[in-house]
Parts: C-alpha cells; sequence; structure tokens
C-alpha cells in the first residue's frame, strides 16, 4: 500500500472526509468473530474503511457518506470467491462468466485456464486475462501447471517451466499462482521439470500452488504437501479430506456440475466445526443452466447449510478461508487486493441478503463498491472488446484439425474380459470392469483434433486402407462404458478433459461418426437416428460459447431434454459426463488416443 493510498484511507476511517457509500440498518456477517451483529458499513474508493457495531460504537457517531443505502435489517455478507473453477468449463468466455457470477455473489474467482491452454497454449491465457478485464468482478487467474496434463497427452500445445518464466516476466502481475499440480508421478518421483514448474510460483504475486491430489495418501500426500502444495479439489470422503487437513492443505469442498462432493464432506465439519477454518468452496466446473438457475458458490452455501452446517460457517468457508488460503486477507497491500471479510481495509465486495437460506440469488451485489447485480439481474458494466481481445479470439475460431474418419473406424467388436470404464453418476472417478458380454455397454472413441492425425494421413499413415484404421490406437482410442445409457444415438463433444480431443458415446457406429463429423468448429452433439436432435456451439477454441450465459443455458436445457429421452437417465449428465471421461489424472480408468488407460498404474489397461 502506497503512503498516500493509506493516508487517504485513514482520513476515511476517521471521518475527516466523506465516504461514498454509508450501508446502514444491516445484520452484519462477522466471519472473524463468527457471530451476525447489527451495524454500518462506510465505503471509500471501492475499500470498506469503517464498521460501526451497535451497542458498541455508538459514541464514535457516523459518517458522512455522499450515499446511505439503509439495508432495512437485511444481511450484509462479504463477496463470495470461487477458491478453484475452470471458466471455460461454463461454456462462455471470461467477460460473460463474470455477468453471471456476479448475479449469484461470486466477486472473485481463482480461474484455473488450463482447458484453454491445453488447445492454444499461452495465448489461450492471454485470451483469458484480457477478456477478463473487461468484467467488473475479480478474475485471479492461474498459471496451468500440467499443459499437457502428463508429459505424453496428445494436447494442442505444451508449456514448460522455462515457458512459464519467460511469461511472467512479459506479463509481470498478471498470473496469480500456479494452478492444480496433475502431474503426481512428476511430484512422487521429484522430476526435475516438475518441481521447477513448482518453484515458478514464486515469481508471481500470490506465490502459491494449487493441488489436484484424488485418494492420494501416506507417504505420496506427504511429498505433496512437502512441495508447498496448498490445497486440493478432489476429496470425496471425509477421511480423505481429513488427511489433507492434517498435512497441512486446505481442502476445497467442490459443489459443481459433475462433482458434487461437498454432502458427502460435511459430517468431517459436524464432527469439528474449527476445521472450516481450512476448508473452501469451489465449482471447479459449473454449467450455465445450473448457475442460473440454483446459484454458484451461494449453492454451495445452500447445500452445507442443508446439511447442517451453520450459516456463518458455510459463509466463511465462502470468503474468508479461500481469501486466507491464497493470501488475500491481511498485510500492508493495496486494499483493493484484500478481501474476504467486512472488515476496514478490504476491497468492499458486499452482498446484501434477504436470509441466510440461499434460495434464491442475493438481493444486492456489490464489487469494489459498485453495484453488479440486483435480484439476480447484472446492472454492471462490461467493456467493449478490444482490439486485442478480438485478434486473440479469432485465433480460437479454427482449432479443431480432425483427420479423414471412414464408418470403419467406429465399428468394432467387444472382447470379453477387456477394460471397461464404470462411470459413477455425480463423481469425477470411474471404475474399472472387465464384463464378459457387451450387454449394456457403449462404444467410446477419443479422437485427436489438434493436427496430428491429418499431418499423418497427408504422409500416408492409412495406406490403402479405410481412413482413419491407420491412427487407431495412435490417434484414435477405442473402448467400452458401462452406466452411459444412450439409445438410439451418439453424443460427441470437442471437450474431453483435459486435452479436450473429440470423445464419442453410443449405441451404434454410424451415429457415432455423424455426431463427430458435424463437431464442426467446437460444441457438443446429439445424433439420434442418424438426425442431429441437439447442439451446442462452442466456437473460441472448442470450447466456448460466443452468446450469452442465457444463450447457453437455453441450448442445454434443451439438449438435456433431448438426452433425457434417448434413456440417459439422472443422476448422470450427458454433457458433464463425456467430457470427464478422457481425463488421465482421475482415477480410474480413462480413455486416451492410444486406448484405455488406467490412471492407478499410469499403464494401459489392454
Amino acid at each position: 500500500m502506497s503512503v498516500e493510498v493509506m493516508r487517504s484511507v485513514i482520513e476515511a476511517a476517521e471521518g475527516r472526509v466523506p465516504v461514498d457509500t454509508l450501508f446502514t440498518n444491516a445484520q452484519i456477517v462477522d466471519v472473524y468473530g463468527q457471530r451476525v451483529a447489527p451495524g454500518s458499513v462506510a465505503v471509500k474508493d471501492g475499500v470498506i474503511v469503517g464498521v460501526l457495531y451497535d451497542g458498541r460504537d455508538d459514541a464514535a457517531g457516523t459518517y458522512e457518506a455522499t450515499e446511505v443505502i439503509d439495508c432495512q435489517g437485511r444481511y450484509l455478507a462479504p463477496g463470495f470467491i470461487d477458491g478453484h473453477l475452470h471458466i471455460e468449463s461454463s461454456n462462455i468466455r471470461p467477460a460473460e462468466y463474470a455477468r453471471m457470477a456476479a448475479t449469484r455473489g461470486t466477486t472473485t474467482a481463482i480461474a484455473d485456464s488450463h482447458e484453454i491452454a491445453n488447445v492454444a497454449g499461452l495465448d489461450g491465457l492471454r485470451f483469458m486475462i484480457e477478456d477478463g478485464r473487461r468484467a467488473p468482478i475479480s478474475i485471479k487467474y492461474m498459471m496451468p501447471s500440467c499443459v499437457p496434463a502428463l508429459p505424453d497427452e496428445q494436447a494442442g500445445a505444451v508449456i514448460s517451466a522455462a515457458d512459464m518464466q519467460a511469461f511472467f516476466a512479459e506479463h509481470p502481475g498478471d498470473v496469480f499462482g500456479l494452478g492444480e499440480m496433475m502431474n503426481l508421478p512428476g511430484v512422487f518421483m521429484a522430476d526435475p521439470e516438475t518441481c521447477t514448474r513448482i518453484d515458478a510460483a514464486n515469481q508471481t504475486p500470490s506465490k502459491q500452488v494449487d493441488g489436484h491430489a484424488p485418494l492420494v495418501a501416506g507417504k505420496d500426500l506427504n511429498a505433496y504437501a512437502a512441495a508447498g502444495i496448498i490445497a486440493d479439489h478432489e476429496s470425496t470422503i471425509p477421511e480423505e479430506a481429513l488427511d489433507k487437513l492434517s498435512r497441512g492443505m486446505y481442502v476445497m469442498l467442490r459443489e459443481g456440475t459433475c462433482s458434487h462432493d461437498l454432502a458427502n464432506l460435511s459430517p468431517m465439519l459436524l464432527e469439528n466445526p474449527a476445521r472450516a477454518r481450512r476448508c473452501c468452496f469451489a465449482t471447479d466446473d459449473r454449467a450455465p443452466s445450473d448457475a442460473l438457475s440454483t446459484g454458484m458458490i451461494d449453492n454451495a452455501c445452500r447445500v452445507a447449510i442443508e446439511a447442517g452446517i451453520d450459516p456463518v460457517v458455510a459463509i466463511s468457508m465462502a470468503s474468508l478461508s479461500t481469501a486466507e488460503a491464497f493470501g488475500l486477507d491481511h498485510g500492508c497491500r493495496d486494499p483493493h487486493e484484500l478481501r474476504g471479510a467486512i472488515a476496514p481495509g478490504k476491497r468492499a465486495d458486499l452482498l446484501v441478503l434477504d436470509d441466510l437460506t440461499f434460495a434464491t440469488a442475493p438481493h444486492r451485489v456489490y464489487a469494489a463498491g459498485a453495484l453488479v447485480a440486483q435480484d439476480g439481474t447484472f446492472v454492471g458494466e462490461i467493456a467493449p472488446e478490444t482490439a486485442e481481445v478480438a485478434a486473440l479470439a479469432d485465433e480460437l475460431r479454427a482449432s479443431v484439425k480432425l483427420p479423414k474418419l471412414s464408418l470403419d473406424v467406429f465399428d468394432y467388436a467387444f472382447k470379453p474380459g477387456e477394460a471397461v470404464i464404470d462411470v459413477i453418476p455425480g463423481m469425477a472417478i470411474t471404475g474399472m470392469v472387465r464384463p464378459e458380454s457387451a450387454e449394456d455397454l457403449r462404444r467410446i472413441m477419443l479422437i485427436e483434433r489438434h493436427g496430428r492425425g491429418v499431418s499423418l494421413q497427408a504422409e500416408g499413415a492409412d495406406g490403402d486402407g479405410p481412413a482413419g484404421m491407420g491412427l487407431v490406437g495412435k490417434h484414435i482410442g477405442r473402448g467400452w462404458v458401462r452406466g452411459f445409457t444412450i439409445t438410439g444415438g451418439a453424443i460427441a463433444s470437442t471437450i474431453g478433459h483435459d486435452s479436450h480431443n473429440v470423445c464419442v458415446v453410443g449405441d451404434n457406429a454410424a451415429d457415432m461418426m455423424t455426431a463427430v463429423e458435424a463437431v464442426g468448429q467446437g460444441g457438443h452433439v446429439l445424433v439420434r437416428n442418424g438426425e442431429v436432435v441437439a447442439r451446442i456451439p462452442l466456437a473460441l477454441g472448442g470450447l466456448m460459447s460466443e452468446g450469452t450465459a442465457e444463450d447457453v443455458a437455453a441450448q442445454h436445457d434443451d439438449f438435456m431434454v433431448k438426452a433425457r429421452a434417448m434413456g440417459i437417465e439422472p443422476p448422470l449428465d450427458p454433457i458433464m459426463g463425456i467430457i470427464f471421461l478422457p481425463l488421465p489424472v482421475i482415477p480410474t480408468l480413462r480413455i486416451r488416443p492410444e486406448g484405455m488407460f488406467d490412471v492407478t498404474t499410469f499403464t494401459y489397461a489392454d
């Protein structure tokens, strides 16, 4: 904090100069004192400069203000912080995500852009940063730590430790920290490149490294925590979460669209509420249809409260705990950078709430003191697209480079006893089974889409055989899945975590081929009996729409209706259910362009 800013804050805090806004008659959610208490809050230049509690600070008088907002007994809570998410997984660009998030009370997002980075490298990250600048909420971008997710993955880019260091030097302060470290073998084996990537976080403002450690325990967990990785969002049972808490890590209770872990983890907090200080909320992946209808971090608060967690504790996990995890809550720094609580010297991210049930969107949302949303409607400003943003976006519109494919590629037989992905609805992890027949199974394929197959075909990789057959087992993985019960058609997507090759699941070869051909330059496609019946276009990197959140939500709702009619039953999400099946860093069985991959042994299953 500069001396000039410090003096300005002190003058306002002492009441020697008028403040911009004074919130009166508020029930202040005090996340430090773990209470709700009546009082008033003064804001100057986007910063909270004064908090006065009734019955304690009455003798101090009040503040002279340009605007007085009578909260009429409503609750005043700190803005929510999403501890870990991928904006791209909302299928909308950052400025549009910010507009959507603001309506539900998220005023800060810790965003790992490894999705777009796996497609377009550091140019993709640059697009996210620049587009995010247009929005009134605060988006803290993390440098993707694992592009590709595993060293031999067939992604669209590679980001080395040297690349990270060069980017940090060229764009100082634009990247907040290092994103989730998914290369578990690299950490466990003290791989020099992995360790250098972790160390690169020291060039960022937070100097923090986020984590990704599903089912990691014992000595491996000791090594992971010892490397300085601060948090994990992959815990699914209380014992696993407590293992990580006890090693000094923060645990993010994930409540997204695909993964719903919060209710399962809540017994750990009900047993001892003090643990909440080291627990945060994260959405990870949240579809606009869910975000707009049931919320984001506010939804996590509601789920926590319904599980028996005290509302003030839930709000604390949604704000203060996350701020503390990333070093955003204290220090002699620019007050616009400090947040997570209603206290002097913090950024004025504030929520005016009718009650503490989170059944509806916040009554009002303020970001840095400015009103940005009211009763679920965005009322803030999104700055126009700059020439730099437009140029970066244009580069993302031609990212899908699929090889030529014949029907023969999609038509293959089941081999009794082969490894089959067992889908677990509502969870990112999968199982592995080895059935003796193909009954109740569906075909699944993963097709590399970053141009490798195109290049090999140009060199004659297929020989005289059907188009694409020469790529099978190299750039086209084929297998089977149980629990993805689509009937009479196929579903395909250019989103396939994390390398984002084209994944397709279906019950017949012809519809699978039609679905793949229909993805064009990106999107989710549903085919029934040879006809495309639903589509969500995602032209930006094959990940993000150029439409609004409402547009994508409507397309998603239509997609869901059509997919349900084809036998994909709840709780399985047709879209979120397919896009995680290629993710090679979460147990147990996944599909890669080379074939079926056992994440527990990091070997191919067959």
